[in-house]
């Protein structure tokens, strides 16, 4: 395949980590992964002043360790793909193709930018999870002998979170930080520490169920 960016600059290093030698039992938990911040799906909007023959680059990061690489052109809506595997270092992130030659690149990663070598993606959330949610329900042994009457929960585009938990005595307790998501896992992380449960959406209903905690919230979007 091409060179996915034509002013990337490829180098080579030495050793890398996979994620092949986690255990099934730790391959559930997205707080496993070597750099969580990276998985999820990146966009670099071509600027008008530079020649490409591309418009957008999507790149989708698994923690699975798989990824998928689509070269989008507008005007006649087609896209160029190549998938595979990566692997991570410390800063750098290494693409292997079925049929190509591998491409490294140094990498640098936040909540939602990432950057290779030097070239600016964002990550983007899908519309249905960004919002206002505030819990219909709560329930749970563990959830209710701490007191829990209420859960209101912001979810931005931004991959920053707030959480305001009210007791049954009117008091609240806020928390903000970052989350990521991959399929139906939900991580919330902030400087106490970081919570993860799966989630459901449905319309405008929101569903969380944390089994480590004996959690369960239905929540309506606002």
């Amino acid at each position: 395949m091409k060179t996915i960016i034509v002013f990337f600059i490829l180098f080579s290093v030495t050793s890398f980590a996979s994620n092949e030698s986690m255990t099934i039992e730790e391959r559930r938990s997205l707080t496993y992964f070597s750099n969580p911040f990276l998985i999820g799906d990146w966009y670099f909007f071509k600027p008008a002043h530079v020649e490409n023959d591309y418009d957008v680059l999507h790149i989708s990061l698994s923690s699975n360790n798989k990824f998928r690489i689509e070269m989008i052109e507008m005007a006649s809506n087609t896209a160029e793909e190549w998938e595979g595997r990566f692997e991570i270092s410390q800063d750098s992130i290494r693409f292997d193709g079925n049929e190509d030659e591998s491409q490294i690149y140094h990498y640098q990663v936040s909540h939602n930018r990432l950057y290779l070598n030097g070239v600016e993606f964002f990550k983007v959330v899908p519309e249905r999870i960004i919002g206002s949610w505030n819990s219909e329900l709560v329930s749970g042994e563990d959830i209710m002998a701490s007191n829990v009457k209420s859960l209101n929960l912001k979810l931005r585009s931004d991959f920053i979170f707030s959480l305001e938990v009210i007791s049954h005595t009117g008091k609240s307790n806020h928390h903000i930080g970052y989350y990521y998501f991959e399929n139906n896992d939900l991580v919330l992380l902030y400087e106490e520490g970081e919570q993860e449960s799966t989630f459901h959406i449905k319309e405008d209903l929101l569903e969380i169920k944390n089994e480590q905690f004996d959690m369960y919230a239905l929540l309506v979007r606002q």
